[in-house]
């Protein structure tokens, strides 16, 4: 039951140990999605005003570890700097960012309560589940990172062509396209008078 609890709590860390490499700058090796649970906490360093998290890794891959209090509340203040402008999770809309903040305040609760996973009953761990199954939903689905990939037909041909783009490239492409609209239709209107 011990390990299954770390294991549960590496789903949610999942999402920061690839933040961690876009707020240093660097790239996340390979397709690291769910790290595999480890014995080192996520230290948080201060560079200016914003905490940035610093991934530990083991054999190259990152690690990070939720197992207390702590360590929890510094991978949410991670996950909530990498929500703001340029961030990796930038395009969580206000809704969402409601879920999450309620969801990790429904963790935090457990964590005051029991103090670490390990003292954590099975209804609680239970309910850690369920907190975390919708934290990670929310982070996969908008993950900036995340690698979209489409298979179309050009116009005259009959090879399929394979263009992959991650989501944060889709989204900078669909609001261009529309401040693009916005900005031709304002220019109709001055030339036509309407």
């Amino acid at each position: 039951m011990k390990a299954s609890r770390l294991s549960i709590l590496s789903v949610i860390a999942a999402a920061l140990v690839l933040q961690g490499y876009a707020a240093a700058g660097g790239t996340p090796p390979g397709n690291a999605s769910i790290p595999a649970p480890a014995s080192t906490a996520v230290p948080v360093a201060q560079t200016g005003s914003s905490p940035v998290a610093s991934v530990p890794e083991e054999n190259g891959k990152p690690v990070v570890k939720a197992d207390t209090k702590d360590n929890f509340a510094a991978i949410v203040a991670a996950i909530h700097q990498q929500m703001q402008p340029g961030g990796r999770w930038q395009y969580i809309d206000k809704g969402e960012r409601t879920t999450l903040d309620d969801t990790f305040a429904d963790m935090g609760k457990l964590y005051d309560q029991f103090g670490t996973v390990d003292k954590m009953d099975q209804n609680a761990t239970m309910r850690l589940l369920a907190d975390q199954s919708t934290v990670n939903a929310i982070l996969t689905k908008k993950d900036g990172d995340r690698l979209v990939c489409q298979t179309e037909l050009p116009v005259g041909s009959h090879l399929p062509v394979k263009t992959c783009k991650t989501y944060a490239q889709i989204q900078a492409e669909h609001h261009a396209a529309q401040e693009f609209m916005r900005e031709r239709g304002a220019t109709l209107q001055k030339e036509t008078g309407h």
